[in-house]
């Protein structure tokens, strides 16, 4: 990889700048690079002459990874397949040409491209074109779908390949992508195991709620068949596991039940939702924390605290404590203090 970055590429607040994967002009050079980061792949500079003058920003979370880049030039790519993971890509400019499974979509900043495992696929990449990119995990998707419908995806989980993102669900779907990779460019919230993990699950989830794929609709899930034993269970995991990264899914595997099965029979039984009750577990804890006093000076900081029990976001946490508690953090502390 080349050692100079020289000027950025454009995008809004150099996003991901700190995670330079590629910066270079030369062919095997930018393969290589490209390589490590999605698959192998045949690459070469098609129509007029144009130097290379390639950007790859990228960070990879658990089973996620979010990046931008662009090529400087019009390439041609070919990696015949991809296997172990998913590949959205959102161009903010230009546009790319991608052939998958035999359909062509001339993606856009208006419509993104899906491609899936085990679908051939092959691109033409504009030369003023830049994209925001996610790469998914296809083992973490799948199991996510397990997860949320209680049973496993029937053959391959395959999406549309295009995906209008200036309307309806895809609309959501940008605005998620591009807070995430503003997050992943400095942002506290993926610093932190706890709310890292719950950032991915919701990335995850939105993916298989808002995108059409090609599993057979699933029917409603009833809370009836949910006993209240199981949200005890639930409430029981909960308790035990509440210092470790967790998501509903995981919840909900523990239990034996569907993530949305479970979700409901929160609302029956205790009108909550499953994450609604782990935030105020670690509420508790919080408070507890504050009130022994265990930090510099015999008092926990309020920050150092809340960032332990997963709360990245200050104002957000302070306003849920105030409604919980009936007094600010700050508050306890002085408490703690006398």
């Amino acid at each position: 990889m080349a050692t100079g970055m020289g000027s950025e590429a454009a995008a809004p607040g150099g996003v991901l700048a700190r995670f330079a994967c590629v910066v270079s002009s030369d062919l095997d050079e930018v393969r290589d690079g490209v390589a490590r980061v999605f698959c192998e792949h045949r690459l070469h500079v098609a129509g007029a002459p144009r130097a290379l003058d390639t950007r790859l920003y990228f960070r990879q979370l658990r089973s996620v990874g979010v990046g931008r880049m662009s090529y400087g030039a019009t390439v041609d790519i070919d990696p015949g397949m991809l296997r172990d993971f998913y590949l959205l890509q959102m161009p903010s400019r230009g546009h790319e040409v991608v052939e998958v499974a035999g359909r062509h979509v001339c993606s856009t900043p208006d419509v993104a491209s899906f491609v899936s495992p085990l679908q051939d696929f092959r691109m033409r990449h504009g030369a003023d074109t830049e994209k925001l990119f996610l790469r998914v995990d296809r083992v973490a998707l799948e199991r996510q779908f397990a997860r949320l419908y209680g049973r496993p995806p029937q053959g391959d989980l395959t999406f549309a390949p295009d995906i209008a993102v200036d309307q309806g669900p895809g609309m959501s779907i940008r605005r998620l992508l591009h807070w995430l990779a503003g997050e992943a460019s400095g942002g506290l919230l993926l610093e932190q195991p706890l709310s890292a993990a719950s950032v991915e699950d919701m990335v995850l989830t939105a993916l298989l709620d808002g995108l059409p794929h090609n599993q057979t609709p699933l029917m409603p899930v009833s809370s009836s068949v949910v006993a209240p034993r199981v949200v005890r269970r639930a409430r029981e995991y909960i308790e035990q596991h509440m210092d470790e990264p967790m998501s509903v899914g995981d919840i909900a595997a523990h239990v034996g039940v569907s993530a949305r099965g479970l979700h409901l029979a929160f609302r029956k039984y205790h009108d909550t939702t499953p994450m609604a009750c782990l935030r105020d577990m670690r509420l508790d804890r919080v408070r507890a924390d504050l009130l022994r006093g265990d930090g510099a000076g015999g008092v926990a900081s309020v920050t150092a605290t809340a960032v332990r029990w997963g709360f990245s976001h200050l104002g957000q946490f302070s306003a849920s404590y105030r409604q919980r508690f009936g007094e600010l953090p700050s508050q306890t502390k002085a408490r703690a203090c006398h």
